[in-house]
């Protein structure tokens, strides 16, 4: 499966946070796929600050006290998560395009400059080969 990139990231984010917010049972794998490393540590160090608290005091009758407690269920916690992971990967969304865009240069100047070097070892046409080859990759043509 493909990685994804920055802007496949805040689509999906969204939708497992809706997904979560409407009650959803969603595979571990699923949520960990989303994340980065650091996150999922995060999620683990969360959900066993849970488990803590869960072993140190009985379950709360009241949502006040439960607020009062910080007590969690795993959806919450996984909640928080997501919603600071969305946060972050929209406060990444332009280096990452722009990043994105960089490597696409650099993909296209790639095949532009093999094509071209390989028609020079050959005596041919070198920018029109390398114009040929970035149209056979799906990128634009170079002008002279």
């Amino acid at each position: 499966m493909p990685k994804l990139n920055i802007t496949h990231l805040t689509e999906r984010l969204t939708k497992r946070i809706e997904q979560l917010e409407q009650g959803i049972a969603i595979e571990a794998r699923d949520i960990n796929a989303l994340l980065t490393d650091t996150q999922q540590q995060a999620l683990k160090a969360a959900w066993v600050k849970q488990q803590l608290l869960r072993k140190q005091h009985r379950q709360p009758k009241t949502t006040a006290e439960k607020a009062q407690l910080g007590w969690k269920t795993v959806r919450e916690v996984r909640l928080d998560i997501y919603r600071q992971a969305l946060a972050e990967a929209k406060h990444n969304l332009v280096d990452g395009i722009k990043e994105l865009q960089h490597k696409s240069e650099v993909r296209a100047a790639r095949v532009f400059m093999d094509a071209f070097s390989k028609a020079v070892d050959e005596g041919k046409n070198a920018h029109s080969a390398g114009n040929i080859a970035m149209t056979r990759a799906g990128f634009n043509k170079l002008k002279k």
